[in-house]
């Protein structure tokens, strides 16, 4: 019996330290988590209530757990589409309140759905983005969580070089931060990586393991660890030692009486069969198969574990020399590998056999109805015929009525019509207008740039020249330091010339927009900028005018962080789910007033008038601002 301890996350944000402890959500967050390994419903259920608490009490601190919370029990229920519905919803809320942990979750979580999805480039990226953010706000068990599944994603690819690198990292770091929950998982993946290429390192990292468990009292754990190393010792060629894998076999034994889960002894049973196969005492070996066989007649034993049984069950009675029993056994063996369709056949038999009983009843039982339906309908007819005419009368009645109350609710319907329609005429014309402004924009700005770099730009550059030819014979040092101040000058009014004109951006794609121009920012060295797009093709079908409405945008916030944040780290993240577009642009700059906003601001607002979007602004002095961007596409 396998396993490996890869330590799932423990309940989600059980460790988030709020910034101020709401004592109603705290205590429906506690019931919530004492659900989470029994009755999933019932923690959906407390989740909600955290969800609808939060946005009664405009926490979004909490909000953020909310969602991510329930993007974690959707996961746990198997259901992908509503995990990344609520982990994505989760991370602009998690952003804007600060709350670093769920940040660090959610990345995590949603690398998990891609790795399960087989998209594992796209789960690397997550991954590590979920361990820079622990790492930077020391979130130590949200960082060895993503170590962990790190090396689970290289393993599934068969990397198990990749995988020990990062399990190994994650043992390093739990067992230097005396993590001893997160040590003892560390511990059993490597044990079970390298247990083939390297026996002792293994030995050692199960030895731990087994000492952390026994120290925290994991009883099913110690159970699972005495079972691998009982194989370790049967089976490995440089350890083979089957005296102590008795020894070993004996403790699974008294811990399943710990324990109280008869179905275990199976395993107890079966390994204590191949013991008596390797010391060659065969029909002590059969014995203890057999035993094991009865046990998985009752219990959940795995289709593959009854399979493997049969099998070490017919070659046991081929050694023994009986190979009538031998013969049943593989006979057995081969019923078991056919038994899913063999299933399959008789319930498809057995609904058929079902289904003919059920309706020769239903025949009888529907000519008696039939009979007395007959009697039933010669007596109501007298007593409807007679009916017949006072509802006819009150039928008249009622529908004149009520065709006057629809009179009346189609005239003030057409009323409500009416104006609905003035209104949405209002709100085209003032969205042409808003289009018109910005095509004017982009026209001035067009011209504007045109006379920069046909007009100033070629000035400058003449005016260059002639100082170069004039100091060919004065050889004046001053003279060559105003070339070099023109040269600069020039070359500011190009990349001036280049921003503005349209020109510049048309037929491009808006990633390889935001690409040149996150380039341009780290070659001038002002301040560090990351970019992450989720998922990678987020931006590649929008049109041309939301293109340049989106990077116009973009360049006018980037521009004002330049001239005013003064920022060391600026982070860009564009998310999308089906129809829906978050941008968060954040810097750890020094803040500015909200209510004060100046010309590029009121600019950034129009543009996203035409998109039918809204903007989110939360600066603090000295504590850096985020500027949320929501739209459809």
């Amino acid at each position: 019996m396998k396993k490996n301890f890869t330590i799932a996350f423990i309940l989600c944000s059980i460790y988030c330290i709020c910034q101020e402890k709401d004592v109603e959500i705290e205590k429906l967050l506690t019931t919530y988590r004492s659900y989470l390994n029994s009755n999933l419903d019932s923690s959906i259920y407390y989740i909600n209530k955290v969800k609808d608490v939060s946005i009664k009490k405009e926490n979004k601190f909490y909000l953020a757990k909310a969602y991510y919370g329930l993007g974690y029990c959707n996961y746990q229920k198997g259901n992908i589409k509503n995990t990344e519905y609520f982990v994505n919803k989760s991370i602009p809320i998690a952003l804007e309140s600060k709350n670093s942990d769920v940040l660090s979750l959610a990345y995590n979580q949603l690398g998990l759905v891609n790795s399960d999805k087989g998209n594992y480039e796209t789960a690397l990226k997550l991954f590590l983005k979920a361990l820079d953010i622990a790492e930077k706000n020391n979130l130590d068990k949200n960082k060895s969580y993503a170590l962990a599944n790190l090396g689970n994603l290289f393993e599934t690819q068969n990397d198990t070089v990749s995988a020990i690198k990062y399990y190994q990292e994650d043992y390093n770091f739990t067992k230097e931060k005396n993590m001893i929950v997160e040590q003892f998982g560390s511990c059993s993946n490597l044990a079970l990586m390298v247990k083939n290429r390297d026996p002792e390192q293994a030995l050692k990292y199960f030895n731990i393991a087994l000492s952390i468990a026994e120290k925290l009292d994991y009883k099913i754990e110690q159970f699972t660890i005495h079972v691998n190393l009982s194989h370790f010792f049967l089976n490995n060629k440089k350890y083979k030692n089957p005296d102590r894998a008795l020894i070993h076999i004996n403790k699974s034994k008294e811990l399943i009486e710990s324990i109280g889960d008869p179905s275990l002894y199976f395993y107890y049973y079966y390994n204590l069969g191949i013991y008596f196969g390797k010391k060659n005492q065969t029909s002590e070996s059969i014995k203890n198969f057999q035993k094991a066989e009865e046990i998985s007649k009752t219990s959940g034993i795995s289709l593959d574990e009854k399979i493997s049984l049969m099998q070490d069950l017919y070659k046991a009675f081929e050694k023994e020399g009986d190979y009538k029993q031998a013969n049943f056994y593989q006979q057995n063996f081969h019923k078991l590998n056919d038994s899913i369709f063999t299933l399959k056949k008789n319930k498809d038999i057995t609904e058929i056999i079902t289904k003919y009983g059920v309706d020769k009843k239903n025949a009888q039982i529907q000519l008696l109805n039939q009979q007395k339906e007959l009697q039933a309908r010669k007596n109501k007819l007298i007593i409807i015929s007679a009916l017949f005419f006072i509802f006819l009368l009150a039928g008249i009645l009622y529908f004149v009525h009520k065709r006057s109350q629809f009179q009346k609710k189609l005239r003030h319907q057409e009323n409500i019509n009416h104006q609905q329609e003035k209104e949405k005429l209002l709100q085209e014309q003032e969205l042409k207008k808003m289009t018109a402004l910005i095509e004017g924009q982009n026209s001035e700005r067009n011209r504007i740039a045109k006379d920069l770099h046909d007009g100033v730009a070629g000035d400058l550059a003449g005016l260059k020249l002639l100082l170069a030819n004039e100091n060919k014979q004065l050889n004046n040092k001053n003279l060559e330091k105003i070339q070099d101040g023109l040269s600069h000058i020039f070359q500011e009014i190009r990349e001036i010339s280049h921003n503005l004109s349209i020109n510049n951006i048309k037929g491009k794609k808006l990633k390889d927009l935001l690409f040149n121009l996150q380039s341009s920012y780290q070659k001038r060295k002002e301040f560090a900028f990351e970019m992450h797009i989720y998922p990678e093709n987020a931006v590649d079908d929008l049109d041309e005018t939301k293109i340049i409405d989106i990077y116009r945008i973009l360049q006018e916030l980037l521009n004002n962080i330049s001239k005013h944040a003064n920022a060391n780290d600026v982070d860009l993240s564009i998310n999308r789910h089906n129809d829906d577009i978050n941008i968060i642009l954040s810097d750890d700059g020094i803040g500015f007033d909200v209510s004060k906003q100046g010309v590029g601001l009121k600019n950034v607002q129009e543009r996203l008038q035409t998109l039918s979007g809204k903007i989110n602004i939360d600066s603090q002095k000295d504590n850096g601002t985020t500027v949320i961007i929501e739209f459809k596409v």
